[in-house]
């Protein structure tokens, strides 16, 4: 239970400048990292903390506004104030939940191109040859010289416990040959660590994509409505409680 007061002032005055500064500060959080990715990964957690932060707020501020609702005289910009101030809730439960799905998708979900690593090759054979002789078995899948050289590069072989392994030449680092179960097996575990189960690369856009929208709309409604209640607040505290000319 929170005091109604803090060193003789109503807590609500004192909770709004929380809201007032918290709560835009989300929202722009959650716009910009909509839009541009590095400063999403070097935010990370803290975009969906902050309007957390933000959304814990508002509950508090608009309780304490009852409260002084109750001491203060019912005009009219006072009940417009008070009426406006409900209406935030909503857009901070929707910017948190943003936030938070944004971060959430991007770090788990979303498609994210793989670098593979650098193949290991015994350094007396060269990685890339000029065209494979006929029944050379770093031709993937029996195919002949020609189908390799049409692409101007040639798997290269490791030689690896007495054998050889061929090297895919797009993945660099995944076994190309299926032609043993050990060969099959391994591509199929490369092939799991390298997609790590996220979305396609096409559903990545379109969601992407919606969320860019979203995340700019939610955003600019949110700090369009503080702006909206701060100026009702404004005019309800100052609105004839001061005298155009000098007093003294």
């Amino acid at each position: 239970m929170l005091p109604e007061t803090i060193n003789g002032l109503p807590l609500h005055i004192l909770l709004v400048h929380v809201v007032v500064i918290v709560v835009p500060a989300g929202a722009l959080l959650t716009a910009v990292g909509s839009v541009w990715p590095a400063f999403r990964r070097k935010l990370g957690i803290l975009t969906p903390i902050v309007t957390l932060i933000g959304l814990i707020s508002v509950p508090l501020a608009t309780n304490a506004g009852e409260w002084l609702e109750q001491r203060v005289a019912p005009t009219p910009l006072v009940q417009a104030h008070v009426a406006l101030g409900d209406t935030l809730l909503p857009w901070a439960i929707a910017q948190f939940v943003l936030a938070t799905v944004i971060w959430a998708w991007y770090r788990f979900f979303a498609a994210v191109p793989v670098v593979p690593e650098a193949p290991q090759r015994n350094a007396s054979v060269p990685a890339f040859a000029g065209a494979a002789p006929a029944g050379d078995p770093a031709v993937v899948g029996g195919g002949s010289p020609a189908d390799v050289s049409a692409t101007g590069i040639t798997p290269a072989r490791v030689s690896a416990g007495g054998g050889s392994t061929t090297l895919d030449p797009v993945l660099g680092a995944a076994p190309a040959s299926a032609s043993s179960a050990g060969n099959t097996a391994s591509a199929a575990a490369y092939t799991g660590r390298a997609t790590r189960r996220r979305a396609s690369r096409p559903v990545s856009v379109v969601v992407s994509i919606v969320l860019i929208v979203a995340g700019i709309g939610v955003s600019a409604g949110t700090v369009a409505k503080i702006v909206q209640i701060g100026e009702s607040g404004s005019a309800a505290v100052w609105t004839g409680s001061f005298s155009d000319a000098p007093l003294n």
